[in-house]
């Protein structure tokens, strides 16, 4: 019996240890969220909120929507920010935090522990450190889009990203 408990909180402090990955396979395609709503999904609650334009205009018109378009490179589902920024409430400090995404259009937001940036694309910021948290990104480009990855390594307290014409998959922390 005690190698049973054993066992059973060995593989609870493992699941504590190495995070978590939201994959978005939980929610129905083609579902919309406009901003002021929740999503549940893998257990994690993301926020969907306002969106700052290139210009510094903020805009409340946009929306989330589940998508299986596969443009991030993830695993079936992803969201598909328009006009909108996630807020991922994940139970932080956290050390790490990786995404896979798109960017098709427009211009991205990215906030983490406070520390907001509007920026034309996620390739401007490889290499650099937001909120004291150092920011790699590995992306390819094409006419019509960037596609790639993104890691946020150091201590981080907060997360929050979005886009125009963007979409996310396989946000995985440690």
């Amino acid at each position: 019996m005690n190698a049973t408990r054993t066992l059973a909180l060995t593989a609870v402090i493992a699941v504590l240890l190495s995070g978590c990955c939201l994959k978005f396979n939980d929610l129905a395609p083609g579902t919309i969220y406009p901003v002021g709503s929740s999503i549940s999904t893998g257990g994690k609650t993301v926020a969907v909120e306002p969106f700052q334009w290139g210009n510094g205009t903020w805009t409340s018109a946009g929306h989330a929507k589940v998508d299986a378009s596969n443009f991030a490179g993830g695993s079936a589902n992803e969201l598909r920010a328009n006009n909108v920024n996630f807020n991922f409430q994940l139970g932080y400090p956290l050390s790490k935090i990786t995404y896979k995404f798109a960017d098709y259009g427009g211009n991205e937001n990215i906030k983490v522990n406070n520390d907001f940036r509007n920026v034309p694309n996620f390739l401007s910021l490889n290499n650099t450190t937001i909120g004291g948290v150092q920011v790699t990104v590995t992306a390819v480009q094409t006419p019509s889009s960037i596609r790639g990855e993104m890691i946020l390594q150091g201590p981080i307290s907060g997360f929050t990203v979005g886009g125009q014409e963007f979409w996310i998959d396989e946000v995985c922390t440690e």
